[in-house]
């Protein structure tokens, strides 16, 4: 005689990490949690993102912001197209316990931001009704109704990234007012914003003061240099203006004339070289073109270093600095 202990549905089981129910469970949504138990039952299989979306009945960017979650928290990890448990920590290394607050993550990368689903996205607005309001001055400062993507992208700026709904406000009104508005740049500035500390309004409003004199400099400047981008100016170039005109306070004609030397020189616009002209002057508190002729035509001290070899910065006679060598070095290059 043979015995058997029939467990029924309990003949098939799988293992499920502690961490998951731990550590996870209650900040996990439900599609979170339904892609992660699903591979770990077929675990070892190939699964496909479509063939997770058709078995849990879920959106396709549901499944990949699910899987961005878990990967996110080290339950699981990508190497060559695979979806493995995490490296362990070295046994010489265990990790220490602190008791110091952690700083938040830097989210250095838009792309892989995790948007919320639909469901979490229902829950904090149930939680917090000043995003309701948030969502509706988002349409109306925007222009169009926000789609659940859009919806999305501010709940999890508000949730995840830390920006209150008087900040996101701020932030979005600043983005209308650029020439190019829309949700993909509210989300690009403001995962800047959380990952530089712009989390109050004071901060906010501080902020959104320097980038529109950012903007009115490069505007101002660009017109002087006779400069037309194809597309929308970059960051480079208005914190060049900004800093030309604000912070080194030069005026319109020492611009004009440093990228006149630049195109002189170099027989084309360089904004590198003309910034590297203007660090110079600024350097030598050369503010006028009254005060740079005044330099360049003054006799040169006598030096008693021998004249240096030939496309030496320093003058024939063994002089002491000479500006306009300088200028032409190719150092304004790099």
């Amino acid at each position: 005689m043979s015995y058997q202990i029939n467990l029924g549905q309990w003949n098939s089981v799988f293992a499920v990490p502690s961490a998951l129910v731990d550590k996870h469970i209650k900040l996990a949504s439900e599609s979170q949690l339904r892609v992660i138990l699903y591979l770990l039952r077929h675990s070892g299989d190939s699964i496909e993102k479509e063939t997770l979306s058709r078995a849990l009945g879920i959106a396709e960017q549901e499944v990949e912001n699910a899987l961005d979650f878990w990967k996110e928290r080290g339950l699981i990890a990508e190497s060559g197209g695979e979806l493995t448990p995490p490296a362990p920590l070295p046994a010489d290394n265990p990790a220490q316990p602190t008791t110091e607050k952690q700083k938040p993550e830097k989210h250095t990368s838009v792309s892989r931001a995790v948007k919320p689903d639909s469901a979490f996205v229902a829950k904090v607005m149930q939680e917090d009704k000043s995003l309701v309001g948030l969502l509706d001055e988002a349409q109306s400062v925007l222009g169009k109704p926000l789609s659940p993507g859009d919806t999305a992208t501010l709940v999890m700026l508000y949730s995840t990234f830390g920006l209150p709904c008087e900040v996101l406000a701020l932030l979005i009104n600043y983005i209308a007012s650029t020439s190019s508005p829309s949700i993909r740049a509210v989300e690009r500035l403001g995962i800047s914003w959380s990952d530089n500390g712009i989390v109050t309004v004071d901060a906010a409003e501080a902020e959104i003061e320097r980038l529109t004199a950012s903007r009115e400099a490069w505007q101002s400047v660009s017109k002087l240099m006779g400069v037309h981008n194809i597309g929308k100016p970059t960051k480079a170039q208005q914190d060049y203006a900004y800093c030309w005109t604000v912070t080194w306070g030069f005026n319109d004609e020492m611009i004009v004339e440093a990228y006149e030397r630049c195109v002189n020189t170099k027989g084309e616009y360089n904004i590198k070289y003309i910034n590297a002209i203007l660090k110079r002057w600024y350097e030598k508190r050369i503010f006028s073109l009254d005060e740079l002729k005044k330099s360049e035509s003054a006799p040169q001290k006598a030096s008693k270093t021998k004249p240096s070899s030939k496309g030496s910065v320093f003058s024939a006679d063994g002089a002491s600095f000479d500006l306009k060598k300088y200028e032409n070095q190719s150092i304004f290059d790099d």
